[in-house]
């Protein structure tokens, strides 16, 4: 697939007027239960991984999925183009084939579970978050009526949870307890290294744009990274 041809497939996805997701990658099809990680991929790090490592491990899930989304709740898009993110994703799965790659043009969760329901029938679906974008999942801002949004989601749906940055799984745990009420059940916690839980894009940015060493990335992603001039000051 040519960049022109992603560019093309991109645009007409989240031009949909309703929650799209398609597939990239030629893997197997699913069955059982798919773990799904939305994120801005830009670019995917080792913390992306564990999380992905993490859900994988949870009973009942036979594939993970790297989803990046075309619009996002709290961001806008800059740095790496989307077909460029598409295209570290896909290096990224040279690595780990047992990776799906898949794209949506929903912001919410919600939406992103209800569109892979469409795609995938009979598949159960699993979003997996970090803390912060646990935090996002019940904040009201996001939602007409929360609580109506999210009852039947949550029928529906498991939310994978881990630690992030500096909130450790005891934190997660005390605010599911606090904060997600009668479907703090649905929600399967679990714990990353602190190493990767501390690591975001903003840090692989940052220092590619100073010197591109000791990114925390994979091998394939870091090679597209500085063969693209992705994140260079001139790129930006």
């Amino acid at each position: 697939m040519t960049d022109p041809d992603l560019a093309a497939r991109l645009a007409g996805l989240d031009s949909r007027p309703v929650p799209s997701v398609m597939r990239l990658d030629p893997g197997r099809h699913f069955r059982g239960r798919l773990a799904f990680l939305p994120s801005a991929y830009n670019p995917p790090t080792l913390a992306h991984i564990h999380l992905l490592e993490a859900a994988r491990e949870v009973d009942g899930v036979e594939h993970i999925a790297a989803m990046l989304t075309t619009r996002n709740v709290a961001k806008d898009v800059f740095g790496a183009s989307l077909p460029d993110r598409v295209g570290m994703l896909l290096a990224l799965r040279q690595e780990r084939p047992e990776l799906a790659v898949l794209v949506a043009n929903a912001a919410r969760i919600v939406d992103q579970a209800a569109a892979l329901s469409a795609a995938f029938p009979g598949v159960g679906i699993d979003a997996i978050v970090g803390f912060d974008t646990l935090e996002r999942l019940f904040d009201p801002r996001y939602y007409g009526d929360m609580e109506r949004e999210l009852t039947p989601f949550f029928e529906r749906h498991r939310v994978i949870a881990t630690n992030r940055g500096s909130h450790a799984v005891r934190d997660v745990e005390a605010w599911v307890r606090a904060h997600a009420g009668p479907f703090a059940g649905r929600i399967i916690i679990r714990e990353i290294a602190a190493y990767p839980a501390a690591l975001s894009s903003t840090l692989v940015r940052e220092r590619v744009a100073v010197d591109g060493e000791d990114l925390p990335v994979t091998p394939s992603v870091r090679r597209y990274i500085l063969e693209r001039g992705l994140y260079r000051p001139s790129a930006t």
